[in-house]
């Protein structure tokens, strides 16, 4: 009886530690280089869904994978090859993220009006090798990032 009582108890722990969000930490590839800002929104799964680490005032910033999502946030400042464009309202989107257990691929558009969307990233993630690469707006190229998961340790 102890020992069903103790796999009991281990299962529901393994469960509550697989649901609990799984920060994606991805660093430059290259150390020297200073235009390596990172992946923004930082990405992270929750519950099988790819999140952002954004304040959202409206909407969800969850998806998930092949689904769409859209999040409102207040004064998003602006900057567009390093030209300050000022604080603005923006909303986001994800539409149709890849996630599986060998890729995470996603695009996220903002847009002032919901009407007129603009590419802000494209990301890459190979979930194997740690191997991404980011298209921030303007980029040629993209920027190298070697990424994992943290998560709530054991």
């Amino acid at each position: 009886m102890k020992n069903k009582f103790f796999a009991f108890t281990v299962l529901i722990s393994i469960q509550a530690i697989a649901s609990e969000p799984s920060v994606i930490v991805c660093k430059p590839q290259d150390s020297s280089d200073r235009s390596a800002t990172g992946i923004w929104p930082s990405p992270y799964l929750s519950k099988g869904k790819l999140c952002f680490n954004i304040r959202a005032d409206a909407g969800n910033e969850c998806v998930s994978n092949g689904q769409r999502t859209s999040w409102f946030t207040e004064s998003v400042i602006v900057d567009i090859d390093g030209k300050p464009q000022g604080r603005d309202d923006t909303w986001f989107r994800v539409v149709s993220p890849t996630i599986t257990d060998k890729k995470i691929e996603y695009k996220i558009e903002g847009s002032r009006d919901k009407k007129t969307w603009g590419l802000v990233s494209n990301v890459t993630i190979d979930r194997l090798t740690g191997q991404a690469v980011d298209w921030l707006i303007g980029e040629h190229g993209g920027t190298s990032y070697q990424c994992h998961i943290e998560g709530r340790k054991i």
